[in-house]
């Protein structure tokens, strides 16, 4: 049976119109396609590739929840301009990655840790995680375990153990609070049930302009799926295999949306006070959780290439 494609999907190209001329996929640039199988997932990938020869980092991008690897395009796209070579795969159950039972959180951070040693395989050139959302988070806890990153980009850093970031990420206080509960005590009896997963969270706050939410929301491997509710509570119980205090070796760039109503700063900041890393802080003016906006994109785009250019040297 062959493999799924995102030519089969319309749905990204109907997003372009959001972003900058700059971030957008044009025809005949798309990124290439293909399928990496690992353990009993086949798992699919988005590489861009630059035209001239590929700067020394090669950046893997992680996306969040209701989301997928091809919803990463504008970061692709910009840093593929720029010479880097980005590498972005649906994490399972959204996208086109094919699953074959409930999948739960662990998945994701081991999945990400293994592709860095599939990346790493075919070349020396360092490893970046650049994650959004709650891929910010992800990558931290794949940078804990995996000394092959040399360096982390995240717009997001929610503990989401933390009860009080279970709030904030509910869809309203009912499932903040009942719905985490009940996940946890009663895990085994609905691990296997698929709920949407724009009943779990704020999918309205998913960008500022809601005319873009709206084409998420239909967006069938990504915004408008469905999640089992093994992922839900395993994200909610994952805790990183090194505090904060301890984590020195890898280098941070935090780049936070001004106007996110789903992950405000003040969700991050406690953990990213703690860190004991090189780190910056760069706010993107303008931009809702999904940037879409200038001056936040080129803000982006600027503090990404001079982190990537330090890393160069």
């Amino acid at each position: 049976m062959s493999k799924r494609s995102y030519r089969e999907f319309e749905s990204w190209r109907g997003f372009q119109e959001y972003f900058p001329e700059k971030a957008r996929i044009k025809p005949g640039q798309e990124p290439q396609e293909e399928y990496w199988e690992w353990n009993e997932y086949s798992v699919h990938i988005d590489r861009y590739i630059p035209e001239q020869p590929a700067k020394p980092v090669k950046i893997i991008l992680v996306h969040g929840g209701g989301a997928n690897g091809r919803l990463m395009f504008p970061l692709g796209v910009v840093l593929r301009s720029n010479g880097y070579e980005c590498v972005s795969a649906d994490l399972p159950g959204f996208g086109l990655t094919e699953i074959r039972k409930p999948n739960s959180y662990y998945t994701w951070i081991d999945l990400v840790d293994q592709l860095i040693l599939k990346e790493r395989k075919d070349d020396d050139r360092k490893i970046v995680l650049c994650g959004i959302s709650l891929g910010g988070m992800l990558s931290y806890h794949v940078a804990c375990r995996n000394d092959q990153v040399s360096g982390l980009i995240v717009s997001a850093l929610a503990d989401t153990s933390s009860s009080r970031t279970q709030h904030q990420l509910a869809k309203n206080k009912l499932m903040g609070t009942i719905g985490v509960s009940v996940t946890r005590k009663f895990g085994w009896l609905f691990d296997g049930v698929k709920v949407p997963i724009k009943s779990t969270t704020k999918m309205w706050a998913m960008a500022n302009n809601q005319d873009f939410v709206e084409k998420l929301l239909k967006d069938r491997v990504g915004s408008g799926g469905k999640v089992y509710v093994k992922f839900l509570r395993t994200l909610f119980e994952a805790k990183p295999d090194l505090e904060p205090e301890l984590f020195q070796h890898v280098p941070l760039l935090f780049v936070q949306p001004e106007e996110d109503h789903i992950i405000p700063w003040w969700v991050s900041e406690p953990f990213y006070d703690r860190l004991a890393c090189p780190k910056e802080v760069v706010e993107l003016q303008g931009c809702g959780h999904i940037p879409l906006e200038e001056p936040g994109i080129t803000q982006l785009e600027k503090a990404a290439l001079k982190f990537l250019e330090k890393l160069e040297s």
